[in-house]
């Protein structure tokens, strides 16, 4: 108690020295607040958003997302589509014309590095954290230095905002001659010390378990605004928030709880994030049959007081797994409600037990998992919580992974979408665990069948009807249940200007960033 004591008393004396001045940090440069360790700066290899959203800053994809949350064309001239002639009319063939720019060392971009990244994700000798869609590529080919056909093995509307996208996952396209032309990418001790690609900076210093140096790429197409950008490692948010007070960084991702501390202090500026992500309860299905079953637990759940209790109210309740952020969302879904005399009802005096598994390192999870056992002992099942390390929760069964293993019975997470709606699809039943993220293990072929079709699908309007039907069958069949649509938060020192985060990632448009 007298640690939190001492805690709260700094946060106060703090926040009062932050009132004290309009401005501070540094003019041309930003620091940035990073939450854990990097461990890797490949582009190929990073996992979790805040690593993959750090690669931007000096690799870029042919396709990028706008403040808008909108694609954008990055290293190709135009985003490929029917109409402008980059898409084939049976949906088989991608051309990207490419800008003429030069990666940071001087040396021309051109279709060849575009070539070599991806033979690199598609080498074995690389832990390449998603290669499966590059595997849908039936060819890739360099008519010439500027330009890049891609033939797929089957249409793909969706392919565009994924192959080489900043999608869920960015592959920044990594320069040919830094590697020798060696797709075994660890060989590159040089690069992978110091990476540079065509963004707006490069690295120009990496300690460790510390700090990140990055400046001004000199050849940047973009034109950066800021000199530097420095990401300092802090273990955990109440550091990250103490530093921000401290100005010693511009800013960082803070808790939901912080939220309202920030709000009543007028020398730092609150930027509320509208994300694609929704976080759920998945449920076992295979464990849990009885679709009677499955729908009492969703009438048992109190997702109001949860997303009041753990989320403040800052986030919109979830009805479908796309979220209302794009138009395929089906607003006239509505979730079951809060009704636990109808749970009771339904289970007809059966007395279950369920286990509820979570990732212990996300808090929010935990808080959530609490509620929700109360709620469901409230209604006569027997839950019991059992949180776990990220390496155990998400491990292959082999190594004793609980979710791959299908040892839970309901899993509390969340599903980070991509630029297209596609991207926040996992249930398909050739995607059941352990073969793929579908760990529901829930199959529907009224589902599949919706799924295929808007893949093959061109035309944007008869694409959505398919993922609305894809959308009424979750709610129809119940194997999750949507508990809100994540509005995240960053803390930002108010002199920074041209902050644009969109609804994936903050780093999109740090070539617009400036500090006077």
């Amino acid at each position: 108690m007298l640690r939190s004591v001492r805690f709260a008393l700094l946060i106060v004396a703090l926040v009062a020295c932050s009132r004290t001045g309009s401005t501070w940090g540094t003019p041309g440069e930003v620091r940035i607040g990073y939450l854990g360790t990097i461990y890797t700066l490949d582009p190929l290899i990073a996992f979790g958003q805040r690593l993959i959203d750090l690669t931007q800053l000096y690799t870029q994809p042919l396709v990028g997302i706008g403040t808008d949350s909108r694609a954008i064309p990055l290293l190709c001239t135009q985003i490929p589509t029917v109409r402008n002639g980059g898409v084939s009319r049976d949906g088989l063939t991608i051309t990207y014309h490419l800008r003429d720019v030069r990666f940071a060392d001087g040396v021309p971009f051109t279709s060849r590095d575009v070539a070599f990244t991806y033979r690199a994700i598609l080498d074995p000798r690389n832990p390449i954290t998603e290669a499966d869609p590059y595997r849908r590529i039936a060819s890739l080919q360099t008519p010439d230095a500027h330009t890049v056909r891609i033939r797929l093995k089957a249409p793909w509307s969706g392919a565009v905002y994924e192959l080489f996208a900043a999608s869920d996952y960015i592959f920044g396209i990594l320069p040919a001659h830094a590697f020798a032309g060696n797709t075994d990418l660890a060989q590159a001790t040089a690069w992978n010390a110091r990476p540079f690609g065509t963004g707006p900076f490069r690295v120009v210093q990496w300690n460790r378990g510390d700090s990140l140096v990055l400046e001004r790429n000199p050849y940047s197409w973009q034109k950066p605004k800021l000199q530097r950008i420095i990401v300092k490692m802090i273990a955990d948010e109440n550091t990250a928030y103490i530093d921000l007070l401290a100005h010693a960084i511009d800013f960082t991702d803070i808790t939901y709880d912080q939220v309202e501390t920030v709000k009543q202090d007028p020398g730092i500026a609150l930027v509320p994030i509208p994300r694609n992500e929704v976080d759920n309860v998945e449920l076992q299905t295979e464990h849990l049959p009885d679709l009677q079953v499955r729908r009492a637990i969703a009438y048992a759940i109190d997702r109001a007081t949860i997303a009041k209790t753990v989320y403040h109210n800052s986030s919109a309740l979830a009805t479908t797994e796309i979220p209302s952020l794009f138009p395929q969302h089906d607003a006239a879904i509505h979730a079951l409600p809060y009704d636990p005399a109808r749970a009771r009802a339904l289970l007809a005096g059966r007395h279950l037990s369920a286990r509820i598994s979570f990732n212990l390192s996300e808090n929010v999870y935990k808080s959530v998992a609490t509620l929700i056992q109360a709620n469901l002992r409230a209604v006569g099942i027997d839950a019991t919580q059992e949180g776990a390390t990220p390496s155990l929760l998400y491990a292959p069964p082999a190594s004793g992974g609980i979710l791959y293993d299908g040892k839970f019975d309901l899993e509390i997470g969340g599903w980070y979408g991509g630029l297209d709606p596609e991207a926040s699809e996992p249930w398909t039943c050739a995607n059941r665990a352990p073969n793929g993220p579908n760990v529901a293990r829930w199959c529907d072929a009224r589902y599949d069948a919706a799924f295929a079709a808007q893949q093959r699908l061109l035309d944007p309007a008869a694409r959505t009807k398919q993922f609305w039907i894809m959308q009424q069958r979750i709610a129809a069949e119940v194997p999750v249940i949507f508990l809100v649509e994540r509005t995240e938060f960053e803390a930002v020192n108010p002199a920074l200007r041209g902050f644009g985060p969109n609804m994936l990632y903050n780093f999109g448009q740090t070539e617009d960033w400036s500090l006077p």
